[in-house]
């Protein structure tokens, strides 16, 4: 603990050190709009739990290469596996998403309003640059009534505006265990045009053995204005990424010995994966009076190899497209003291995956035993209607789901085992929201999902056959939630949610002997989630701020029965009864700043029988800089600008200061007992920003 303080009372030293000024911005925690609920809202009045996060709390002194990095400020989200690149970051909100093999699944990820979730579910971020994003926005809570299949919860993601870039930016950072990243950032608007270019560049060695990654993306935003009410986008992203290995998880004794060491089957088949992936989005909005008229279409080609470590079937390729178009209209009237709008629109989505095995002859592809086409369509129809009345809000919505599912099997030399799945749903949310007092607002809301199995969790059986896992049935889940959001003075907010989850045919991941690394799932009969979000955010001072927030869940199994027993009662696993993280961020008049952030997990569960632990963690990271534009600077009480200025930008940091041991991600219900994926040690880093203004 005497760490901590050194650490606060250096923060706060930094305000010694520059001298105060009248031009000094001061930070507001004032509610602001948002759009996650398809319409533009103050978040004040929104009957749903949110959390927004601006760029600063993204980028400011970070090294940038995932979410990681900031959605511990995030009540009731938990993330994992932020170091090993070939399964990606994994996100879960309300305990949606903890099961994933790799990537983000269950949550549905929007990227300027195009999908970044495929139709299935699964959304991967290895294309996605922190470096580029302005904005964060998640909903917690199951929203299938306004996002459709597989959201248990929403992260939306803005990238940056050409109005807020700097004309030309560069960005160097390097770190512990070999990392280094490069970025580039470019951006301008003129007349009714405007564009936004993001470049980066990352590799590193990795903290463990075989764990090196590289990456490479690229962002390009065009705007074009035909006038104040209508606007054309048009969103290119293309990321490539030809090494992630994976050193694979470890069993208790193996890291015992060496928590840095390579599993000796995934350094013998040479685990790891590479993929690249290309997106074109187009949108286009209009505005006539009081209607909105918006549309957008997108179209995604990914193609992925990867190699897991045991032989038969162990070496795949998938080459996928993914497709969608939207068509949705606004409109909104006053009648007296009501307020009411409307959005109403469908969207059709198309996903396509060629998926082929093969055996893995160390690293390098054998025969193949495996060769399917696989699709997925959802047609879907929804409304999200808003009626207020003077402190009232009451907000509805209803999405109808009709979902085609088909394998078209190619390996006939077992027999034709081609299939097809066909599901319709309808799920509504309504949510109620009344403001007390200016300060504050009470809410309560009620609303339904479902997760259908993914392609790939449907197409992985078992018994080794082609098809779809005759087996595995979708999930759904009912949430009620009851909630406050406190703003006081533009410098005091504070949000509590307390949850409660009813969901069946629960999906479940699990693994085989011979098969590590390869994911399996299974339908649990119900289990019931309850749990409380909060977070109190206060500005201290002038330049001093304090986010903080903690989560609460009590999760559990109540019907749940396989061969390997019977687990009514038990704990869901990948999930900490506990999780909290204070930030403590000082900004001085002159450009300095420093930032504190404490993270906490209790222990959690590694498997559905609650017999294997994983230890609960408590993270101190530490980073400060300098920042000094000189378009702006201050000479006694008066400010002056120039036309252009050179932004500079230094920053060191230092990652797990107290060299904390513990899991940075947990393989849940693991073959082999290799539960255990090591979190690197202390983690230094620093870096230098230069731009045109």
């Amino acid at each position: 603990m005497k760490h901590l303080f050194v650490c606060i009372l250096f923060l706060l030293s930094l305000g010694a050190i520059a001298q105060q000024s009248d031009t000094l911005k001061t930070l507001s925690l004032a509610p602001v709009q948002v759009v996650s609920t398809r319409f533009v809202a103050n978040e004040k009045r929104i009957p749903l739990s949110l959390t927004v996060m601006d760029g600063s709390r993204l980028q400011v002194g970070q090294p940038q290469l995932s979410l990681f990095e900031s959605l511990g400020g995030v009540a009731g989200l938990f993330s994992q596996n932020p170091d090993n690149f070939a399964q990606d970051l994994r996100i879960s909100i309300r305990g949606f998403g903890a099961r994933a093999a790799f990537g983000i699944r269950g949550i549905r990820l929007v990227v300027d309003g195009i999908p970044e979730s495929t139709p299935d579910g699964q959304a991967d971020v290895d294309n996605l640059d922190v470096g580029a994003m302005r904005r964060v926005e998640v909903l917690r809570g199951p929203s299938s009534g306004m996002y459709g299949n597989a959201a248990g919860g929403v992260i939306n993601l803005q990238t940056e505006n050409a109005e807020e870039m700097p004309l030309i930016e560069g960005q160097v950072t390097a770190g512990s265990y070999g990392l280094q990243s490069y970025r580039l950032k470019s951006g301008a608007k003129r007349g009714k045009f405007q564009y936004v270019l993001v470049g980066t560049h990352n590799r590193s060695e990795g903290y463990r053995n075989r764990s090196q990654m590289q990456s490479s993306i690229v962002n390009l935003k065009l705007h074009y204005d035909f006038d104040s009410l209508t606007r054309l986008s048009l969103l290119v992203n293309y990321g490539n990424s030809p090494t992630a290995n994976d050193p694979g998880g470890l069993t208790a004794a193996q890291v015992t010995e060496n928590r840095r060491q390579v599993h000796p089957n995934n350094l013998r088949f040479l685990a790891g994966e590479s993929v690249s992936q290309g997106r074109v989005g187009l949108t286009f909005e209009k505005k006539m009076g009081r209607s909105l008229f918006y549309a957008r279409a997108f179209g995604t080609k990914r193609d992925f190899e990867n190699f897991l470590a045991f032989q038969a079937a162990g070496a795949g390729t998938i080459n996928r497209t993914f497709s969608g178009v939207s068509v949705q209209y606004q409109f909104e009237q006053n009648f007296g003291a009501f307020g009411y709008r409307f959005r109403l629109g469908t969207d059709f989505e198309n996903q396509a995956d060629t998926r082929r095995r093969f055996d893995n002859l160390t690293g390098t592809r054998g025969r193949l035993t495996f060769d399917q086409v696989e699709s997925f369509r959802n047609i879907a129809s929804f409304i999200t209607q808003e009626l207020t009345y003077k402190k009232l809000t009451f907000l509805t919505s209803l999405r109808s789901d009709v979902i085609r599912m088909e394998a078209k099997d190619a390996f006939k030399t077992d027999g034709d085992q081609s299939g097809s799945r066909s599901y319709a749903r309808l799920n509504p949310t309504v949510g109620l929201s009344w403001e007390a007092s200016t300060a504050l607002n009470l809410y309560t809301n009620v609303g339904t999902s479902f997760e259908t199995p993914t392609l790939s969790e449907l197409s992985n059986n078992p018994d080794g056959t082609g098809g779809f896992n005759p087996n595995l049935n979708p999930q759904a889940a009912l949430n009620a939630e009851i909630g406050m959001k406190l703003f006081l003075n533009r410098k005091i907010r504070f949000d509590v949610a307390l949850f409660n989850v009813n969901v069946s045919n629960e999906l479940v991941p699990y693994q085989v002997q011979g098969q590590a690394g390869r994911v399996f799932f299974r339908n649990a009969g119900s289990s019931q989630r309850q749990g409380i979000e909060t977070s109190f955010n206060v500005l201290l001072g002038k330049g001093l701020s304090l986010f903080t927030n903690y989560t609460f869940s009590d999760f559990k199994y109540r019907t749940y029965q396989t061969t390997a027993g019977t687990f009514d009662g038990k704990t869901l696993p990948g999930i900490p009864k506990h999780a909290a993280q204070a930030e403590l961020r000082y900004f001085t008049p002159k450009g300095l700043f420093g930032i504190v952030q404490l993270r906490h997990a209790s222990e959690f569960w590694a498997d559905d029988a609650n017999a294997v632990k994983a230890d609960g963690y408590n993270l101190l990271n530490l980073r400060v800089g300098w920042s000094f534009d000189s378009k702006q600077y201050a000479a006694g009480s008066r400010q002056y600008e120039r036309k252009r200025g050179i932004l500079v930008e230094p920053f060191v940091g230092v990652n797990n200061l107290l060299e904390a041991v513990y899991f940075q991600n947990i393989q849940i219900n693991a073959a082999a007992n290799r539960f255990f994926e090591p979190a690197q040690g202390r983690f230094w880093f620093g870096g230098l920003k230069i731009g045109i203004r």
